[in-house]
C-alpha cells in the first residue's frame, strides 16, 4: 500500500493580535512601551525584530533588527537570541544558548518584557527540564509517516481481542475526558496570576530618541510597575564634554527619610525627594552637569553613564527595614543639551525677556512658559563662561537669579498642576454640562503654561483627551 506522508503547519508569522482557531501553539504578549498589550499567536516558531522581516515588529531602539527567536513544538517550545546588541533575558537572566520556556515566563529583549504563554501547557504538560532532540526526534516533529488510513488501522485492531480492548478502553477513557472538558467549561475559571521577577539588577537602556515611550513605564515596587523593587538602574550616553545633563522625573509612595537614592556612576548626587503615598508629584528636577561641576567626586562621562534610583530600604547592601517598601518613579527623563560658547550679551537680551514674561505671568498662560524657556536659556549662554572675574560680577548674579526664578516659576507650576488635577477628579463627579464644558476649556487653557516636553503638561493634555471623549 503506498505511504502517505502528513506534515505539521510549519508557518511562522500569523496575523497580528488574530488568534487562530485551535487551541494550539503559544501566545507573546507585549508588556511595556507604546505597544504594550498587544497580544500576537503562533503554531510554532516567532522572530522579535526591528525590521518588517519579523513576526513582531517592536518599535524601540532597544531592539535589533533581528532579536529573538521562540521555537518548538508540540508544546514544547524554547527561546535563543538572535544575535542582538541588546541580548535577550529570559525571567531576568541573559541568555547564552537557547533556553526551554514555560507557562508565564518573561522573555526581555532589549528594555521590552514579553510575556510568553504556551497554549498547549495543559495537553503538553510543563516542560520544566532542558529537552536535547536527536536529528530523527527533530525530524519527527515535523514529519509523520503513516503507512495506513485511519478505517484500515481501526478495523486491524477490532480484529484482534488486545485490540478490541484497548478501543473499548479508549472510548471508556474518551468519555471521562468530555465528562471532565464539560465540568471545566461550566465551572468557574480560575484567574491565573502572573507575576513578573525583578528587574533591579537588569540595567535599562535609555535613548533621548525614544524618551516618549518611558512615558508609558512606571518602575518600583508598586501594583503596575515593571518591578524594580531595590534599584533602577538607566545607562544612558553623553556624546561630548561640556554638555548639560538634565533629569526630571516623578514620584510616589516615597515618604520615608533619606529612601531613595539617587547616584550617578556609584556616587550619592543626592537624595529623591518626598512623595506622598497616593499623591505623586510631578517634574522634580536634577542638574547633573552642575553637580559633577559642583563636587569633584561625581563624575558625568563622555561616553556611557549609569544613573540610579537605589531604595535604601529594600537593597541588600543598604537594608535598612523590612524589605518591602512600596515606591515608584515615572515619567523619567534624562535630556542632554550641548552648551553654547559663552555669549553675554545674548543672555542679557535673553534674561530681560524673561524678566518681562516673569513679571506679568498671570496676565497669560504662555509668560510662564516663556519666562522659563527664556531662563533655561540664560543658564546655558553663561555656564562657560568665567563670571568669577570682577567685570562679569552683573552676569553672575544674573546667572543665580536665573535659577532662583526657575525654582520660583516650577513651585507655582507644581501648585498649578495640583489645582488642575484636582478640578478634573471633581469633574468626573458631576453631570453638570455646563461645569464640564467650563472646565474643559479651563484645563485647555491651564495646559498652555507648561513647555512642550513638560511632563506636567504632557499629563494634563492626556486628562484634557480623556474629558473629551
Amino acid at each position: 500500500m503506498a505511504q502517505q506522508r502528513r506534515h505539521h503547519n510549519r508557518s511562522g508569522r500569523q496575523t497580528a493580535k488574530g488568534r487562530k482557531e485551535s487551541a494550539s501553539g503559544f501566545m507573546l504578549t507585549i508588556q511595556d512601551g507604546r505597544q504594550r498589550g498587544e497580544e500576537y499567536y503562533f503554531e510554532s516558531d516567532a522572530t522579535v525584530g526591528r525590521t518588517d522581516e519579523n513576526s513582531i515588529i517592536l518599535i524601540d531602539d532597544s531592539i535589533s533588527r533581528r532579536h529573538s527567536h521562540v521555537f518548538g513544538r508540540r508544546g514544547v517550545f524554547m527561546v535563543e537570541d538572535a544575535g542582538s546588541s541588546n541580548g535577550t533575558r529570559l525571567n531576568g537572566k541573559l541568555l547564552a544558548q537557547p533556553e526551554v520556556l514555560k507557562d508565564g515566563d518573561y522573555i526581555t529583549c532589549g528594555t521590552v518584557n514579553i510575556m510568553f504563554t504556551n497554549i498547549e501547557a495543559d495537553a503538553a504538560g510543563d516542560p520544566t527540564v532542558v529537552i536535547s532532540l536527536t536529528e530523527k526526534q527533530k525530524q519527527k516533529l515535523d514529519t509523520e509517516v503513516v503507512h495506513l488510513s485511519a478505517g484500515e488501522k481501526l478495523s486491524q485492531m477490532w480484529g484482534t481481542p488486545r485490540g478490541r480492548l484497548l478501543m473499548m478502553s479508549a472510548a471508556v477513557l474518551v468519555a471521562l475526558m468530555l465528562g471532565g472538558l464539560m465540568l471545566k467549561v461550566v465551572s468557574p475559571k480560575k484567574k491565573t496570576v502572573v507575576v513578573i521577577p525583578d528587574q533591579s539588577e537588569v540595567p535599562v537602556a535609555y535613548r533621548e530618541a525614544n524618551w516618549g515611550a518611558f512615558l508609558d513605564n512606571y518602575f518600583g515596587e508598586c501594583s503596575g510597575c515593571i518591578p524594580h523593587k531595590s534599584s533602577l538602574q538607566l545607562v544612558f550616553q553623553v556624546a561630548a564634554a561640556d554638555t548639560r545633563v538634565v533629569l526630571t522625573y516623578a514620584a510616589g509612595m516615597i515618604e520615608k527619610d533619606k529612601e531613595v537614592d539617587i547616584l550617578l556612576n556609584g556616587t550619592r548626587v543626592r537624595y529623591a525627594e518626598w512623595a506622598p503615598p497616593n499623591q505623586p508629584k510631578y517634574n522634580y528636577t536634577v542638574d547633573l552637569y552642575r553637580a559633577a561641576k559642583q563636587n569633584p567626586k561625581i563624575k558625568l562621562n563622555v561616553g556611557e553613564n549609569t544613573l540610579e534610583f537605589r531604595n535604601l530600604y529594600n537593597h541588600p547592601e543598604t537594608r535598612q527595614g523590612a524589605g518591602n517598601e512600596e515606591w515608584v518613579v515615572f515619567y523619567v527623563r534624562i535630556k542632554t543639551t550641548q552648551l553654547p560658547k559663552p555669549n553675554l550679551e545674548k543672555a542679557s537680551e535673553d534674561y530681560s525677556l524673561g524678566k518681562q514674561r516673569y513679571e506679568q505671568r498671570e496676565l497669560n498662560p504662555t509668560n510662564y512658559r516663556e519666562a522659563l524657556l527664556k531662563f533655561y536659556r540664560v543658564i546655558d549662554l553663561l555656564e562657560l563662561a568665567d563670571l568669577e572675574k570682577p567685570e562679569n560680577a552683573q552676569f553672575g548674579a544674573m546667572y543665580k537669579d536665573a535659577v532662583r526664578s526657575i525654582a520660583i516659576l516650577n513651585r507655582e507650576l507644581d501648585h498649578l498642576f495640583e489645582v488642575s488635577l484636582g478640578r478634573a477628579q471633581e469633574l468626573a463627579r458631576t453631570n453638570d454640562e455646563k461645569e464640564i464644558k467650563r472646565t474643559k476649556l479651563d484645563l485647555q487653557e491651564k495646559v498652555e503654561n507648561f513647555p512642550a516636553e513638560d511632563p506636567r503638561r504632557q499629563k494634563l493634555e492626556l486628562i484634557v483627551r480623556d474629558l473629551t471623549e
